[in-house]
Parts: C-alpha cells; sequence; structure tokens
C-alpha cells in the first residue's frame, strides 16, 4: 500500500521515494525478525534460481560504482570529453567508476530495495497469503480509480493532487503520470477479477457478483478517463486475461455464458455512447487523432547516445544528462526530457550489452516457470494465479515500449510482486504440498 500511495511521483519526487524506502526496509526487517518467531510459520525451501535473478539485476548498478584505473576508464566510450575536463584541474588520473554520474546510480541502487523487498517476501508467502495480496492489489486499485474521480470531479481545484509534476485535466489517481495510473488500474482489473475466480468456491452470493461486476466496469471506465492512449488500448489485453481465468471450454457453449457476454458487450457500447459527449472522455479519445511526433525523435536521439557508449553503457539512472548531451540542437524543446518514453531504449544505454542479455535471461525464466503454472496439469488455483501474472507482465512490457513504467517505484513494486508469484511453492512438514497458487 506505502508503494502504491508514496512511490508514484517519480525522480521529481525523491521525499516520496524515500518514504517507500525506509518502508521497505521496515517490513525487511520485520519479517526476518518475526518470521522465525511465529509458529504457525512455516518456512518454504529458498527459490535459488529466482534470488539469483533477482541479486544480477541488483549487481548491474552495484558494479557499475566500482572505481576503475585510468588506463581503463580513459578508453571506454563517450568518456573523451570527461578525460578532457578533468585533465584541466589536474585529476585526470583519479579513479572512475563505469557510471558517468555515480549520484544518480546510487539512487537507483537505492530505488531497488523496495521491488526487491517485496519479491522476496512474496516468494515467502504461502497460497492462501498470496491470494490475499492479489486481493490487495484490485482494492488499491478501486482506491486509485476513486481518488481519480474525485481529481476529475474537483475540476481547477484540483483535490487530490499529490505532484506538482503530474498531468492535471486527467485522472492520474496516486500517480503523477497518467500513465503509470492506467498500468495500475488495468492489472487491478485482471487481480479482481482473479480474486473472484480463486474465491468463487465461497459460495459468493448474487449481489456480491454484481458488486464485482460493477466494480470492474468502473476500473474499466477510470482507465478512460487517465487519458492514456497506450492504457486504453491494453484494455483488451485485461479483458483477455479476465475472460481466460473466468471461461472454461464448456462454457463456450452455454446459452447462459453466452447470453452474459453479449449482455456485457451491449452495456460496454451503452456506455460509450451515452459518455461520447463527455468532456473528459472526449479529450481522451481526441487524443488518438493526435499523432504525437515527439518520442520517436527522442528514440532516435536515445539510439544515437547508446551507439555513443556501446557496449558498456553510461550507468544506472543516467538518462537524463547523457541525452542532454546527445540531443539534437534542431530538436531541442523548452522542456526537457526525463526518460527515453521506451524503457528497453533506456536500459540498452545505461546497461549496454548486459541489458539485452539480462532480459534474454528474464524472458526465459519467466516463460519457463508460466508454463509451469499453466499447464494443464497445473491446478486451477495455480493456473489462476499464472494467467494474472502473464496478464499484468504483458500490461507492463507493452507499455514499456512507449513509455517507462518500471521508472514509477509504484510499478516496480507491483512487478516485484510478480516476481514473487512465480516463485516455488513451499512443502508442508507432512509432506505434503502446501495449499497455494504458485509452483
Amino acid at each position: 500500500m506505502v508503494a502504491i500511495v508514496f512511490g508514484g511521483g517519480g525522480t521529481p519526487s525523491p521525499s516520496t521515494e524515500l518514504v517507500v524506502e525506509f518502508a521497505a526496509l521496515a517490513a525487511l526487517v520485520a519479517w526476518v525478525w518475526l518470521a522465525p518467531r511465529d509458529r504457525s510459520y512455516l518456512s518454504p525451501p529458498v527459490d535459488w534460481p529466482l534470488l539469483i535473478m533477482a541479486a544480477i539485476f541488483a549487481a548491474i548498478p552495484l558494479l557499475q560504482l566500482v572505481p576503475l584505473p585510468p588506463s581503463i576508464w580513459h578508453h571506454l566510450p563517450g568518456r573523451e570529453v570527461e578525460v578532457q575536463a578533468l585533465a584541466l584541474v589536474g585529476r585526470a588520473d583519479s579513479w572512475m567508476p563505469l557510471s558517468e554520474s555515480p549520484p544518480r546510480t546510487i539512487a537507483s541502487v537505492l530505488s531497488l530495495m523496495p521491488p526487491l523487498t517485496m519479491l522476496f517476501m512474496v516468494s515467502r508467502l504461502r497460497g492462501r497469503d498470496r491470494i490475499t495480496l492479489i486481493g490487495v492489489m484490485a482494492l488499491l486499485g478501486l482506491a486509485a480509480a476513486t481518488v481519480g474521480v474525485l481529481q476529475l470531479a474537483s475540476g481547477n481545484a484540483n483535490w487530490l493532487r499529490f505532484y506538482e509534476f503530474t498531468h492535471h485535466g486527467f485522472a492520474t489517481g496516486f500517480q503523477a503520470n497518467r500513465n503509470a495510473d492506467a498500468d495500475i488500474l488495468l492489472i487491478a482489473v485482471i487481480a479482481a477479477t482473479a480474486w473472484a475466480a480463486l474465491g468463487v468456491r465461497s459460495g459468493w452470493s448474487r449481489q456480491v457478483q454484481v458488486l464485482l461486476v460493477a466494480a470492474l466496469l468502473f476500473l474499466v471506465l477510470s482507465v478512460v478517463l487517465t487519458g492514456s492512449r497506450t492504457g486504453v488500448a491494453l484494455i483488451s489485453v485485461a479483458v483477455i486475461a479476465a475472460a481466460a481465468m473466468l471461461l472454461r471450454k464448456s462454457m463456450l457453449r452455454s446459452w447462459k455464458v453466452i447470453a452474459a457476454g453479449l449482455t456485457g458487450l451491449a452495456v460496454i457500447g451503452a456506455s460509450a455512447y451515452l459518455l461520447s459527449n463527455n468532456t473528459r472522455v472526449g479529450q481522451t479519445l481526441g487524443r488518438f487523432s493526435d499523432v504525437e511526433a515527439i518520442r520517436p525523435e527522442i528514440w532516435k536521439d536515445t539510439v544515437y547516445a547508446i551507439g555513443q557508449h556501446w557496449p558498456v553503457g553510461s550507468g544506472i539512472g543516467t538518462f537524463q544528462p547523457i541525452f542532454a548531451a546527445s540531443e539534437r540542437l534542431e530538436f531541442v524543446r523548452p522542456d526537457f526530457s526525463n526518460r527515453a518514453h521506451n524503457d528497453y531504449l533506456e536500459f540498452l544505454l545505461e546497461a549496454g550489452v548486459v541489458a539485452p542479455l539480462f532480459i534474454l535471461v528474464i524472458v526465459i525464466f519467466t516463460g519457463v516457470r508460466l508454463t509451469r503454472m499453466l499447464m494443464q496439469k497445473a491446478a486451477r488455483d495455480r493456473r489462476i494465479a499464472g494467467i494474472f501474472v502473464l496478464g499484468s507482465l504483458l500490461v507492463l512490457l507493452m507499455h514499456s515500449l512507449v513509455d517507462y513504467p518500471e521508472r514509477s517505484l509504484s510499478l516496480a513494486v507491483v512487478s516485484g510482486m510478480l516476481a514473487g508469484l512465480l516463485g516455488r511453492v513451499g512443502i508442508e512438514r507432512s509432506g505434503r504440498r502446501s495449499e497455494g497458487v504458485v509452483g
């Protein structure tokens, strides 16, 4: 909860990110101290492959901070101007790290603490606790959607705007960036559906089911109110993931299911028609016809900067100063580009050749774990959790092509949760596999 509420400001709001980092440290200390003292707590075996992946990710910026002798760093690509500048003050022979901005890289290392803490703790949770966590994610999404509605209802008063640099005129929830808010709402749609599918055995009443449907429609509409074009386009991913969790092959031949699906489409269509004249919805729809040429230009300059620092990279967290030095003069604008608006290009610039290699390893690891979760012989709960993780990851990975969701500490912690859900389930002392949703 702390990460969702306080982690959405990005680098312009370091004080709120510091709150999340301290909360993560406190949670980790409390976990290590209190868990062994709880007699009902059964520690599962350590998931070494998952922890090794996390350790490698943390090692990338840490290794970039190791001081290097002049005979090495002088010959690194992109360091010529730095060598000449230090030579003017007689410090050209100083030992320097690979990162061209060590303070920014240190800040990036600290920002890794919350998501890695979440990954560790979730990987140690058992089945029911993981189901509860998915439900909490859904509730936080509803809270963010409610805040977004209040923001729009306040008009120019701008109630509940938590950050100075934000998208005024659109719903942003707890985030400064409307795109990050859209991702949280989309993941909340998938989480609410997963929680419902996992709780069907409880025999929910029809009233509760109606409330769930209303909540899902509210979340979907809230995505539109963010004004995020990619977020609106990714609604289809959330809907497909939700359908995959709720429907079975036999249900596809049921007239009740078909009727419910047609009714749902009719409700969505009617809502779209009734809201088509709404100013806020019109702003979002109008943005689709506003083809923005800024991002392709940013990508071109980022690719140029990548070439200037290939293959070692410039250091994690150094995009802003490196991009400013590489930006074409004919494209310089009054404002500045704080991000590459493409997480993959930004990671490639900052980590060099390590970036594609690490991404490849992560894709293979995730694919293997998801295959185990989604295979037909897997338990139903495990398949539903697998679909939740897959759908949520697709939202983040696809949005990363045109934005920077992983640079939001809120979404980074959500990613840590998804990674933790890929962890293995513990083994009960009796020798039976513990009741769990992931394995």
